[in-house]
């Protein structure tokens, strides 16, 4: 006898956040909306996540080990808006150094997507979304088979065609995401970028149609914003060009690269964190290195997090699957095109 346990959940539409430091909540929509407040945090700890659900959807986040975790909805620890939720630690199981590095919500696992996982020693891969499916929830399970010392750095629904490398040393990479091959989940992948003892700092999914700029944030409180026309399109596997110039005496190196809209907010954190809207990131060559953004050197950044409603993440998807469905090879095009001999042949 098979029971579907999903028909025991109630259905309800609820706010659902996480944090860097591995708090995560449930809130109802009422208390969300009820808080003119921001949500309880510790100090110099910032929202990785925060979505608008179902209690039937699911959660996945990924992990620095190589792991991803399969979180429903209906099991998280509710709380009002306010309170800061519980540490994961009271609900997954994780191991002693183990931080959340991803957060990807799901609402439907037969939808024809794949997410890309990438590495701090340069692999990376893409995955279909269907393999994430499991009934092993609140427990670690392989997505990336990592070499000794390596780490997971991010995961992301692979949403648009243009991949850019980023890394610690001051290199930069673009190319198609056509090069990544899918590959199943306990695999490690194929070499993102060439890496001569150095470290990958982000890798970025865009529309190269709609950014413009490479935001470059480092460890000596500079930043700048880069023209993506300065880059050249190439291929996987290569080194790619510097970001900054090399400052033999006091070197830069870079703390994240990213490739945002105009209207987000870039976070900095040193001893508290700081907010900068992307746009008063001064543009500069490849070559400089950098405004000053403060006066302390630079911990980490990130993306400052909007609440993603629900429309946008499927918006989001059908985007994905649309341009998969459009998508026509130019070897495809070749092999409709009839050749002169074909025609003359016709009878």
């Amino acid at each position: 006898i098979k029971i579907d346990s999903t028909v025991m959940i109630s259905k309800e539409d609820v706010i659902v956040s996480i944090t860097k430091d591995g708090y995560i909540k449930r809130t109802s929509l009422r208390s969300y909306q009820a808080s003119s407040e921001e949500t309880a945090m510790k100090d110099g700890d910032y929202l990785i996540g925060l979505y608008e659900l179902n209690t039937l959807d699911v959660l996945l986040l990924f992990t620095n080990y190589g792991n991803y975790f399969y979180l429903p909805v209906h099991e998280l620890p509710v709380c009002v808006w306010k309170d800061m939720g519980k540490h994961l630690s009271n609900i997954i199981r994780l191991d002693s150094g183990e931080e959340v590095m991803s957060v990807i919500p799901i609402d439907d696992f037969k939808q024809d997507i794949d997410i890309t996982i990438s590495t701090k020693q340069g692999m990376i891969k893409r995955t279909k979304l269907e393999e994430f499916k499991t009934t092993r929830t609140l427990k670690p399970i392989t997505c990336i088979k990592l070499k000794d010392k390596d780490s997971l750095i991010n995961a992301f629904i692979t949403k648009y065609n243009d991949i850019f490398v980023g890394t610690n040393k001051s290199y930069g990479l673009w190319y198609d995401v056509n090069e990544i091959p899918i590959v199943g989940l306990r695999t490690s992948g194929v070499k993102s970028i060439n890496l001569k003892d150095d470290h990958v700092v982000n890798v970025s999914n865009f529309d190269q149609t709609t950014n413009e700029y490479i935001t470059v944030i480092t460890d000596k409180g500079t930043g700048k914003r880069i023209k993506l026309n300065d880059f050249e399109k190439t291929s996987r596997a290569k080194r790619g060009l510097l970001i900054l110039r090399e400052v033999k005496t006091n070197p830069y190196r870079i703390i994240k690269t990213f490739i945002v809209s105009n209207k987000d907010f870039i976070g900095i954190k040193n001893n508290d964190i700081k907010l900068l809207k992307n746009t008063e990131i001064p543009i500069l060559d490849r070559y400089s290195v950098g405004s000053q953004i403060s006066k302390e050197n630079i911990l980490s950044s990130f993306i400052n997090v909007e609440l993603v409603k629900k429309e946008e993440i499927k918006e989001e998807v059908n985007i994905t699957e649309e341009k998969k469905e459009t998508k026509v090879s130019l070897k495809e095009i070749d092999d409709r095109l009839m050749t002169i001999d074909d025609f003359l042949n016709m009878e």
